[in-house]
């Protein structure tokens, strides 16, 4: 399962449901929305996270934060924390504002919807990108010291996942492999190489 399936899969419905009242639309536009957007989201996190300092930086974010209660309880994607939170991880992905509008009006090109819901859906998807990685690889957010990434991630030192060896080679493909979710070498690259570009600059 990659991270576009694990948020408008199956046991996602509740989530689906609430993105959509806090867009105002159905549910079968939010679907699209999130279809059109998470991908570009999880690509950019796939850029930056290919240098140490990208990955050490989402490493932190995620063990900083309480990203795991949104799909927790999907209510609270409508508060303003959520949204600033939100916006706040879209600087990190994409570097810039300008790379946000991009991403929405390509979206809305590719979708039919309106550039206008596309950039209102982006920092609640951002926040829930966040809370599928924190569920994913540190069991909701908690430290642990088992089992594929959560160890390395919830551990005092984020550098340990850049150790050598295949261990750490198979922790890494793990991560881009939830974050692969489209697995169509996307034409959004060409978007988001200025979000790496901001990155490592």
């Amino acid at each position: 399962m990659n991270l576009l399936e694990s948020l408008l899969g199956n046991d996602s419905q509740n989530v689906v449901s609430e993105l959509a009242r806090q867009l105002g639309v159905g549910e079968t536009e939010a679907r699209t929305a999130a279809g059109e957007l998470i991908p570009a989201l999880a690509r950019g996190l796939q850029n930056n996270s290919r240098t140490d300092q990208g990955l050490d930086s989402l490493i932190g974010a995620l063990t900083k934060g309480k990203h795991a209660g949104y799909l927790d309880n999907p209510a609270t994607l409508g508060q303003k924390s959520t949204i600033e939170e939100g916006n706040s991880i879209l600087g990190h992905i994409f570097g810039s504002k300008d790379v946000s509008r991009n991403v929405a009006n390509y979206g809305a090109q590719k979708s039919g919807l309106s550039s206008t819901l596309l950039k209102k859906a982006l920092p609640i998807l951002a926040s829930l990108v966040m809370s599928s990685l924190s569920k994913k690889f540190l069991g909701g957010g908690a430290k642990k010291s088992s089992g594929g990434l959560g160890g390395l991630f919830g551990g005092n030192n984020n550098g340990d996942i850049f150790s050598s060896g295949v261990a750490a080679n198979q922790n890494r493909g793990l991560l881009e492999s939830f974050l692969d979710a489209d697995k169509d070498g996307s034409i959004m690259d060409d978007l988001l190489s200025m979000a790496v570009k901001a990155a490592i600059s």
